[in-house]
C-alpha cells in the first residue's frame, strides 16, 4: 500500500485521494473514527448548524443533490443532471427515480422543495446554509423528477451550497420535535443515525436498503461497513496515540507532531490534503478602539511571525495563509505575502504615531487616543474556537512591541453570540471552499446583520461592489480576478490577521481499504470503504 512521505506532509500535498483495495475481498466491519472534540457540532442538523463537521456527518446519513468529487469536479448525487440559464437566474435539475428515504418516504422533487424551503424559513434560523443557497424567488416541480430553482438575480454558485445541503425526509421534518436528532436525521444515505452521546460520540449503522447509485459509489447497493462511530477527543496527545493503541482505526485531523510514528509504517496509511479557504484567520472589529485605527491594525500584522509559529508549533507542517484567501486557494492574491513582513520596528512606530506609547512594565498605554482615556492599556482580545496555541505564540511575539494580546477560547455558540453583540477585537472566522464566494460572505457589508458573517463593521462601496459580482460571473478566471481585487482592498485596510492554514492529516489502520478524501481535506467518502481482516 502506498504511503504518504513526511516530505509530502510538510508540503501539505495530497498523496492519495483513494486507498485502493487490490485483490482483496470486500469485508464488512466497524469503522471507529477519532475526531477533535472542537469539531463536535452544537446541532447535527445541517439546515441549522453552520459548521463543516455537521455537513460532513450529515453526508454519511443522506446523499446531496450534487457531489464535489475527489478531483474537484461536480458529479451526480441525487440529481442526475442539471443546467443553468445564460443569465444565471434559473437552475434546472433532473432527479433520480425510485429512491426512498430511510423511513420509506419517497425521494422526489417535492421532498427537495420542502427541504430548501425549510432552510430558508426564518423560523429555522439557519446560521449559514440559507445564505449559501441564497434568495430563491420560487421553486417549481415537474412530476417526481423535475426541479427548477429560480432567482431574481444571478446565483451562479448554487452547486457549492447544494453539495453540502442535507436532504431529510419531509415526513420526519413534519413530525420531529425541535432538537430531536434521531427523529429528524432521516436521509437517503449509506448510514442510519443511531445515537449522539454529546461530548463523547456519534454512532451510525449501515442502511441495508441503501441504493448506492450516486456517482461516488463504485457499485450499487449498501456499503461494506457495518457501522461508523465518531469519537470526540479533546487532548491532542490522545489524538496522536489512539490509532497506535488500536482504540480506533481512523484519526481525522491527526496532530502533525504525532505523524512521524505512522509515516513509512506498513501498519498504517497517512493521507494529507490542504483546505482551500480563508485559513485560520482572525477578523478585526473595526467599530471601536483600538482597532478602529488602521495604524493599530497594521501594527498587529507587522508584529507577528506566522512562519516562526509554524516551526515552533507544527514543525513546519502547516501551510502559509497570508491573506483573506489562503495561499493554496486558486484565487489567492499573491501580493498579500509581502505586504506585511515581520517588522517589529515598523509596528512600534505605527503604534507611537497612533498615540499608544510605551508605559511602565513594557506595555503600551493610550495618550491622546480619541475616545480612550489616557493611561488605558493596549489590550486586544484574541478569541478563538481552537488553535489557541497560535495566539499564544503571537502573544509572546507581540509583547516586546508593547501589545497585550489576551487569548480566550470560546465554543461556537458563544462565538456567534459575541459577534452579534459586537463584543470582540480579534475573532476567529474560517470558511472553507475553493469558491471565492466565501469572500462575499465575510467581507460584504450587506451581511453585517443578525445572523450574517460580515463581522468587522467595515463598509466600503468599492469592495462591496466587487464582491457582489462574485455571485453573477460564470467564468472562473474572471471571478478570481475579482477576488484578487477584493483581497487587495482588504489587506490594504488591514482588516484581518492572517495566521496559518491547517492541512487535514488522516491516519488509517492498514486494514481500512477504499477510503476516499474529498477535494478538500475537510471532507471524505465512505461509500467504497471496507475493513479487510
Amino acid at each position: 500500500m502506498t504511503k504518504v512521505s513526511i516530505a509530502a506532509l510538510r508540503s501539505g500535498g495530497a498523496s492519495l485521494a483513494l486507498i485502493a483495495s487490490v485483490g482483496a475481498s470486500f469485508a464488512a466491519g466497524d469503522l471507529i473514527i477519532a475526531m477533535p472534540a472542537n469539531n463536535e457540532p452544537a446541532s447535527l442538523d445541517g439546515h441549522i448548524d453552520p459548521y463543516q463537521s455537521t455537513w460532513l456527518i450529515n453526508s454519511l446519513i443522506t446523499d446531496p443533490l450534487v457531489i464535489l468529487s475527489p478531483d474537484g469536479t461536480y458529479i451526480p448525487g441525487l440529481a442526475t443532471e442539471w443546467s443553468v440559464s445564460e443569465d444565471g437566474t434559473t437552475w434546472s435539475f433532473t432527479l433520480r427515480e425510485g429512491l426512498t428515504f430511510q423511513d420509506g418516504e419517497p425521494f422526489n422533487a417535492e421532498a427537495v422543495r420542502v427541504n430548501l424551503e425549510r432552510v430558508l424559513a426564518p423560523e429555522t434560523a439557519s446560521a449559514q446554509l440559507a445564505s449559501d443557497i441564497g434568495p430563491i424567488a420560487s421553486i417549481e416541480t415537474d412530476g417526481e423528477t423535475g426541479l427548477t430553482i429560480i432567482y431574481d438575480t444571478p446565483w451562479v454558485t448554487l452547486l457549492d451550497a447544494l453539495r453540502r445541503a442535507p436532504l431529510w425526509s419531509p415526513a420526519a421534518l413534519a413530525s420531529a420535535e425541535p432538537g430531536d436528532m434521531a427523529a429528524t436525521l432521516i436521509g437517503t444515505g449509506p448510514f442510519r443515525f443511531v445515537d449522539w452521546a454529546q461530548n463523547d460520540n456519534i454512532t451510525m449503522e449501515r442502511w441495508d436498503d441503501y441504493a448506492g447509485v450516486t456517482a461516488i459509489s463504485d457499485a450499487p447497493g449498501p456499503v461494506g461497513l457495518d457501522s461508523v462511530t465518531i469519537r470526540f477527543i479533546g487532548e491532542s496527545a490522545v489524538m496522536g496515540q489512539v490509532l497506535a493503541t488500536g482504540e480506533v482505526n481512523m484519526v481525522y485531523t491527526l496532530p502533525p507532531l504525532f505523524s512521524d510514528q505512522y509515516v513509512d509504517n506498513p501498519d498504517y496509511t497517512m493521507l494529507s490534503r490542504g483546505q482551500a479557504g480563508t485559513g485560520l484567520q482572525m477578523v478585526m472589529n473595526t467599530r471601536n478602539a483600538p482597532l478602529n485605527d488602521i495604524r493599530v491594525r497594521q501594527a498587529l500584522l507587522l508584529a507577528k511571525d506566522s512562519a516562526a509559529a509554524n516551526d515552533i508549533l507544527y514543525d513546519g507542517l502547516y501551510q502559509a495563509s497570508d491573506g483573506p484567501l489562503n495561499n493554496i486557494h486558486p484565487c489567492y492574491w499573491d501580493g498579500a505575502t509581502d505586504m506585511y513582513p515581520f517588522d517589529q520596528e515598523r509596528a512600534a512606530a505605527l503604534l507611537d504615531d497612533a498615540g499608544w506609547i510605551m508605559g511602565d512594565g513594557g506595555m503600551r498605554v493610550a495618550q491622546g487616543v480619541e475616545g480612550v482615556a489616557d493611561g488605558t492599556p493596549l489590550v486586544i482580545r484574541y478569541s478563538t474556537l481552537h488553535h489557541q496555541e497560535i495566539g499564544e505564540v503571537f502573544q509572546a511575539q507581540m509583547r516586546p512591541v508593547g501589545i497585550d494580546l489576551q487569548i480566550e477560547v470560546v465554543p461556537g455558540p458563544v462565538q456567534l453570540d459575541m459577534v452579534q453583540r459586537r463584543d470582540f477585537e480579534l475573532m476567529y472566522e474560517r470558511q472553507r471552499s475553493p469558491s471565492p464566494l466565501i469572500l462575499d460572505q465575510v467581507w460584504n457589508s450587506a451581511y453585517d446583520e443578525p445572523g450574517g458573517w460580515a463581522w468587522t463593521g467595515y463598509a466600503d462601496a468599492e469592495l462591496d461592489g466587487i464582491l457582489a459580482q462574485l455571485r453573477a460571473v460564470f467564468d472562473d478566471g474572471e471571478r478570481c480576478d475579482l477576488a484578487r481585487d477584493a483581497q487587495q482592498i482588504i489587506m490594504e485596510n488591514a482588516l484581518m490577521l492572517p495566521t496559518l492554514s491547517q492541512p487535514i492529516i488522516v491516519g488509517l489502520d492498514a486494514s481500512v481499504q477504499g477510503f476516499q478524501m474529498g477535494a478538500e481535506g475537510n471532507w471524505f467518502f465512505l461509500q467504497n470503504t471496507s475493513i479487510e481482516e
